[in-house]
C-alpha cells in the first residue's frame, strides 16, 4: 500500500504555497516586477495542486483501509458460517444471504469485476470431506477471493 503522506508535510506546502500567493506576489508586485509576481502567483498554483493531490492520497488510502476492514469482517462472518456447516439443517439461507450481502458490497463499492470474481471458483482445487461440500466449497473458494482482494487493495 502506498504511504499516507504525513498531515504535516500537506500543511508545510499550503504553508509555502500561501507565502507564494501573498507575500512574494505582493512583494514583487510592489517592485513593479510583473514576471517574477506572476512566477510566484504561478508556484502558488502549482503549490495548491501538490497539496490537493496528496489530500487525495491520503483519502484514497483511507477508503482502501475501510475496503479492506469490511472485506476482513466478511472472512469472520464466512469462519461462523462453516464452522455451523454440519449442523442440521445446514445454514444454507445464511449462506445465501452472505452472498448477496458481499456481492451487493463488491459491486458498489469496488466495481461488478470484483463480485463476478467472489463466486468463480476457476483455478481453485478444493478438498472437503464434509457431509454438505458443496456449502464449504463455496465458503471456501470465496473466502479465498476475498483473501485475493484484500491483497489486491493492498497494493494500491
Amino acid at each position: 500500500m502506498k504511504r499516507v503522506v504525513a498531515e504535516r508535510v500537506i500543511q508545510l506546502v499550503w504553508f509555502v504555497a500561501s507565502v507564494f500567493a501573498t507575500g512574494a506576489v505582493w512583494f514583487f508586485l510592489s517592485k513593479d516586477e510583473y514576471i517574477s509576481a506572476l512566477v510566484s502567483a504561478l508556484s502558488a498554483v502549482v503549490l495548491c495542486a501538490v497539496a490537493m493531490y496528496l489530500y487525495s492520497l491520503n483519502d484514497l488510502s483511507k477508503r482502501l483501509k475501510v475496503q479492506r476492514e469490511k472485506l476482513g469482517g466478511f472472512l469472520k462472518e464466512a469462519e461462523a458460517i462453516s464452522a455451523s456447516a454440519n449442523n442440521d439443517p445446514p445454514p444454507i439461507g445464511e449462506h445465501n444471504a452472505w452472498v448477496a450481502r458481499v456481492e451487493a458490497y463488491l459491486t458498489e463499492a469496488l466495481d461488478a469485476s470484483y463480485a463476478a470474481r467472489f463466486s468463480n471458483f476457476n483455478g481453485m482445487t478444493f478438498y472437503v470431506s464434509n457431509p454438505n461440500p458443496g456449502l464449504k466449497k463455496s465458503l471456501e473458494g470465496r473466502s479465498s477471493r476475498l483473501h485475493e482482494f484484500i491483497a489486491e487493495l493492498a497494493q494500491k
